[in-house]
């Protein structure tokens, strides 16, 4: 059953409504895209088109002619514009205004309704001019798949509107019945109304995906950059550190051999002398943190870790000897081996024992304790660093493994808030945990995955 005039209006009003309504939606979405606002006011032209039409029983025919036709018009020349923009080309207002402005008034001349087949000749000629013009501009522009795709559909209205001039040629003397039975201006409207909304739609997407690709592309280079600039400031940092350890080592041997003479010095001179030894002294302690701690840090963030089978005994024994104090390795055997960077693990355990030694009350009361899992177990092995000082506030414990964090008693030495963040991290990437307790003393335990067993990143203690 073949559908009526009426019928195919509104199934093209309602088509071109909800396109113009979609364009619109992503014009509002996306208003920086270019030509998606130039796409929206052609869509709401195209749909005007069919609703002037469907109301030919309510305003003057010749006036639904005039707008019609104006609208499609408008429509071709608003849709070149937002084409040409997405091409990223100048939008060019003289040849469209120009068809617009040398058919129209023919348009207006052939308004009497025996004059229809000049009419729809004229307008077909126009229409046909702009829908080409926005198909060979997609065409030669970049080779792009949705591109391509949208330059078709335009081409396929422009093959459309060649067919109604031809067959206007062959029927000269068409009649209003005629007209209505050729569908082709309807089948013209649907197609653009369906095809360019999509056609738009895939093509903006498009632009998006490369900019994003554009954008990511620079901030990957961007953080390159940075690293660069981050390792060799790092590089500066560390040449510039070893470079004062000289000087200071001069100065620091000169000022012992002056107190070392026979003939002791005046007094002042004693007291310069002492001085001088404890600022070249603090400068050097300062200087060797910033070394280590650059060592520390660049090791640790970018994972450079060295591992190979210790002796955790004998590295835990000979740390203690070092700093003083008392190791328990009570039903420990000989030896007890775990899979790591000797130098990583050589850090975490002094600055445990350094910070026992700072915050004890007693330094004879610092103990390293090493508590070893049964045998053929895999368990972890748990090693505690007990001081007996004040201990760490209860507020602050969840807070003094973050980096640069410390301690807000006045009572207890500063430091750079960097030893218990490299101990975490160091303990982390052997698969281990640590954590703080404080009872009648404070002790700091580490609980690392014996060699062979699976490494985790939390273990029980």
């Amino acid at each position: 059953m073949a559908l009526d005039f009426n019928t195919i209006l509104l199934m093209m009003a309602v088509i071109s409504c909800l396109s113009a309504i979609a364009l619109y939606l992503l014009y509002r979405l996306l208003p920086e895209t270019p030509g998606l606002k130039h796409a929206a006011i052609a869509g709401a032209c195209q749909a005007v088109t069919p609703m002037v039409l469907l109301a030919r029983g309510i305003i003057d025919p010749m006036i639904s002619i005039l707008l019609s036709n104006a609208a499609y018009l408008l429509a071709g020349a608003f849709y070149y514009q937002a084409v040409r923009q997405l091409c990223d080309l100048a939008m060019e207002w003289r040849w469209p205004m120009a068809i617009i402005l040398v058919f129209y008034p023919l348009i207006i001349i052939f308004l009497d309704g025996e004059d229809l087949s000049k009419r729809v000749f004229i307008s077909s000629i126009a229409i046909g001019c702009l829908t080409f013009m926005s198909s060979w501009v997609l065409w030669k522009g970049q080779i792009q798949l949705s591109r391509r795709g949208l330059a078709i559909v335009f081409a396929t209205a422009t093959l459309l509107c060649v067919i109604r001039i031809f067959f206007i040629l062959d029927q000269p003397s068409m009649s209003q019945s005629d007209f209505k039975s050729a569908y082709l201006i309807f089948m013209l409207g649907i197609v653009t109304s369906i095809g360019v909304m999509v056609g738009i739609v895939v093509i903006v997407f498009d632009r998006l995906r490369e900019q994003l690709k554009f954008q990511l592309q620079e901030v990957t280079a961007a953080h390159d950059v940075a690293r660069i600039a981050l390792r060799e400031q790092k590089d500066f940092m560390a040449m510039l550190s070893h470079e004062f350890k000289t000087p200071l080592s001069i100065i620091k041997a000169n000022a012992d051999a002056v107190a070392m003479i026979d003939n002791p010095p005046a007094p002042f001179i004693r007291e310069s002398l002492e001085r001088i030894q404890q600022t070249s002294l603090r400068l050097s302690d300062l200087v060797d943190g910033c070394l280590s701690d650059e060592r520390i840090s660049t090791v640790i963030e970018e994972n450079e870790l060295f591992m190979t089978s210790l002796d955790l005994v004998e590295l835990l024994r000979g740390l203690s000897q070092e700093y003083g104090v008392r190791f328990v390795d009570a039903h420990a055997p000989p030896a007890l081996h775990i899979q790591g960077d000797r130098y990583l693990v050589s850090i975490l355990f002094s600055n445990l024992i350094s910070n026992a030694r700072k915050f004890a009350r007693k330094h004879e009361n610092t103990e390293v304790r090493l508590l070893s899992p049964p045998q053929n177990s895999t368990a972890p092995i748990t090693v505690e660093v007990f001081d007996d000082g004040q201990g760490v506030a209860e507020q602050e414990r969840k807070r003094i493994f973050d980096k640069y964090y410390r301690a807000s008693s006045e009572t207890q030495p500063q430091g750079s808030g960097l030893g218990l963040f490299f101990v975490k991290r160091i303990v982390e990437l052997h698969g281990g945990a640590v954590s703080v307790e404080c009872r009648q003393g404070t002790v700091f335990s580490v609980a690392l995955p014996v060699e062979g067993a699976a490494r985790c990143s939390s273990c029980a203690y």
